[in-house]
């Protein structure tokens, strides 16, 4: 397979001359073009599985971006006890040369309130307010990188040309669109395009004849019931 312009995969030239050559003697062009089309789709899905990246190279992704979410929260803690919100002047410089208190007091009683929003600043609540909400959604965040994580760690298994639903998938496919049970004789027409699709997604297999009568016994079985 080579990519296509779109960053997916395609049969090649030779790939498909193949295919359609061995199909063209049983069955009619609309029908090889729309098969090919899926078999293009179902080796293409294979494709993207067998360049999944490892757990270690996922892990080395997420690791700064946890770390960075950590620090942050913690920051965000101290900022939420107080401990370093009220040391920074969040409304400089609007403080300055201007007394802070809203009140004006004289002789101990309130003679006037001061009309000036700067003196009356939430600056400081409103950052601790924010704090507050921030923390549980980074935490959210935090626990949803690490439950990835954990699915990573039990890395999928990357698939071979033992896996049945592969070719079952290719099999499925055939009956659909040519109306006919697919056989399960070695060098058949099935066997042929089973092994030209793992040969065009470069999976090593050793007795397709075996996953052939796999997945025609699956089928038989699935549309049976």
């Amino acid at each position: 397979m080579i990519k296509d312009e779109f960053g997916g995969w395609q049969f090649n030239l030779k790939e498909r001359a193949a295919l359609t050559d061995i199909l063209k003697d049983k069955f009619e062009r609309e029908q090889i073009d729309t098969f090919l089309i899926w078999l293009e789709y179902i080796c293409f899905q294979m494709k993207i599985w067998q360049d999944l990246p490892s757990f270690q190279e996922v892990e080395g992704y997420a690791e700064p971006i946890l770390n960075s979410i950590k620090k942050t929260t913690d920051f965000l803690r101290l900022v939420e006890k107080e401990k370093i919100a009220k040391g920074i002047p969040f409304g400089f410089p609007n403080f300055i040369g201007s007394d802070r208190e809203r009140h004006l007091f004289v002789g101990g009683k309130v003679v006037s309130t001061l009309d000036n929003r700067h003196h009356n600043s939430n600056h400081v609540l409103n950052i601790i307010q924010t704090a507050k909400t921030a923390i549980p959604l980074l935490e959210e965040l935090q626990s949803q990188f690490e439950r990835q994580l954990r699915e990573w760690k039990g890395e999928p298994v990357k698939p071979s040309a033992d896996s049945h639903s592969f070719v079952f998938d290719i099999a499925k496919r055939y009956f659909e669109i040519f109306h006919i049970m697919p056989t399960t004789t070695k060098k058949g027409t099935f066997d042929n395009v089973v092994c030209i699709a793992l040969k065009s997604i470069n999976l090593p297999f050793e007795y397709p004849e075996r996953k052939v009568r796999a997945a025609v016994k699956k089928l038989k079985a699935t549309i049976a019931t």
